[in-house]
């Protein structure tokens, strides 16, 4: 039956499909990303503005991915697109410290007040790469422990166990480390810990294997790259006591949460401190734009004062601080959050009530603006009990819904709606 839906798709997108055949000539895959990619091509963006997209081949659609998340103002806001390019007539890049970068920094600490600094970077990935450094110069430790079907970004000590397949994920209460990509070494991956998400007994158990060698442990304290999977109760409190009983870093990879669900987001809603916590996507307004904090003990072992190497030529570049306090303090307050949240609200409601009335077998789970599907029997509480939802009905509904002008979610099973 998929076949219909494709060949629908394909006769509303031959432009996209000639212009990617092109693309495909001068770049793998013809995309920049690899979550771009998916059968039977891509649909090129002409432009977005607001709550819609267009295609290439004058397609209108609304958009629920808002590029995965970073787009929590709309496409092209006005008062966004005006900080831009204002900054822009100043300079779009100097090499050298500028006003705004403090005046966003002190934006984020009223949101965060239970960090005392913050570095800036462009990406999460960047952002978590730093913070692994930064852990394990603060410990003296090599180790770091992450949760299966987080995603932490593209460096070796992260981009394991991201989403293994089943029969390569070992036992659960000791998974197999799970390579993601070719061309990690093994030396990397020797000093990854991998545990379930949701279960703080297995992840008391890994502390005592491998006691006083794990630095940190990096988690998505709501699980977004396996779906939307809410932390059981206490289970975010549970691990803030087993990190401190083992002297090593709680680390919240809020990249995608952050100023997203709520101001403060995760640390405010379940009032769980972190170590250090880690921004981007909507922080940025739409721009490359990303940040690390954390006590001011642990920050104060970067460089110059530490010996932590922090550097980058775009860090702090002031397009993207421009857009981002533009977003954070002009327009996503708490009566923002509030009106999002509960537009959000009565979306999850109508999907749930539709979901009742089809007799589809599938589950809806979402918080705040964050939504998603699963085609299964029960809510998932991990990657394990995510991935084994029905990923074939899931892309039918999925390629359906672009053929109906409505972008749901980004092009995987996991991915959520914004």
């Amino acid at each position: 039956m998929s076949e219909l839906f494709v060949k629908k798709y394909n006769s509303r997108t031959p432009k996209s499909k000639k212009h990617h055949k092109e693309a495909e000539k001068f770049a793998p895959g013809g995309i920049q990303s690899l979550i771009r990619c998916f059968p039977p091509h891509p649909f090129i963006i002409a432009k977005g503005e607001g709550s819609k997209i267009w295609d290439i081949d004058d397609n209108e659609y609304i958009d629920y991915c808002m590029s995965y998340g970073p787009l929590i103002a709309g496409h092209s806001h006005p008062k966004i697109v005006k900080a831009i390019t204002e900054q822009a007539k100043k300079g779009t890049l100097y090499g050298a410290p500028h006003e705004k970068t403090t005046l966003f920094i002190k934006e984020l600490l009223k949101r965060f007040p239970t960090m005392d600094k913050f570095c800036l970077t462009n990406s999460g990935a960047e952002a978590n790469a730093h913070v692994s450094r930064v852990a394990r110069a603060y410990t003296g430790r090599d180790k770091i422990m992450k949760v299966e079907g987080c995603y932490h970004g593209a460096s070796d000590y992260l981009e394991i166990s991201v989403g293994p397949p089943i029969e390569e994920a070992g036992p659960v209460e000791a998974p197999r480390i799970y390579k993601e990509s070719e061309g990690i070494p093994d030396d990397a991956s020797k000093n990854t810990v991998v545990v379930p998400y949701n279960d703080p007994y297995i992840v008391e158990q890994m502390f005592r294997k491998h006691e006083d060698e794990i630095s940190m442990l990096i988690l998505e304290p709501i699980l977004l790259n396996s779906g939307c999977i809410l932390p059981k109760k206490n289970y975010l409190r549970d691990l803030r006591k087993i990190t401190r009983e083992n002297d090593a870093l709680l680390v919240f990879d809020e990249v995608k949460t952050g100023c997203r669900i709520g101001p403060g987001s995760v640390s405010e809603i379940y009032k769980v401190k972190p170590d250090m916590v880690v921004l981007g996507k909507a922080i940025g307004g739409g721009l490359p734009l990303a940040a690390f904090g954390g006590t001011k003990k642990i920050m104060e072992k970067i460089a110059p004062i530490g010996k932590v190497r922090h550097s980058g030529t775009y860090f702090g570049n002031p397009l993207s601080v421009a857009a981002g306090l533009t977003c954070l303090r002009d327009i996503m307050n708490r009566r923002a959050y509030a009106y999002m949240n509960r537009l959000g609200k009565e979306l999850l409601d109508g999907v749930k009530d539709v979901v009742s009335d089809s007799g589809v077998k599938a589950t809806v789970s979402g918080i705040g603006s964050v939504g998603i599907i699963f085609f299964n029997d029960a809510l998932p509480v991990d990657y394990r009990s995510a991935v084994i939802s029905d990923q074939e009905l899931w892309y039918k509904y999925w390629i359906s819904m672009i053929n109906e002008g409505v972008l749901i979610s980004g092009n995987t099973w996991h991915q959520t709606w914004f």
